[in-house]
């Protein structure tokens, strides 16, 4: 029963994982057209969300390798 909820646990992490990575990215892509386009003057607009979709792709990476 406590390996069942162990490998839950971990499908759900990944899917938290996922899901975040896909919210920074298009929050990424939605700033970086508005600092192109001049609706945004600071460029950090951009750059944190993709920090953010780095980190949570990175994390995702790994717990789905260690899955493994």
């Amino acid at each position: 029963m406590g390996d069942i909820k162990v490998m839950n646990k971990e499908k759900l992490k990944l899917k938290i994982f996922l899901i975040l990575s896909f919210v920074f990215a298009i929050l990424t892509l939605i700033s970086g057209y508005l600092v192109i386009t001049h609706k945004l003057d600071n460029a950090g607009y951009s750059v944190i969300p993709m920090l953010f979709t780095l980190t949570f792709s990175l994390l995702y990476r790994n717990s789905k390798k260690d899955k493994e």
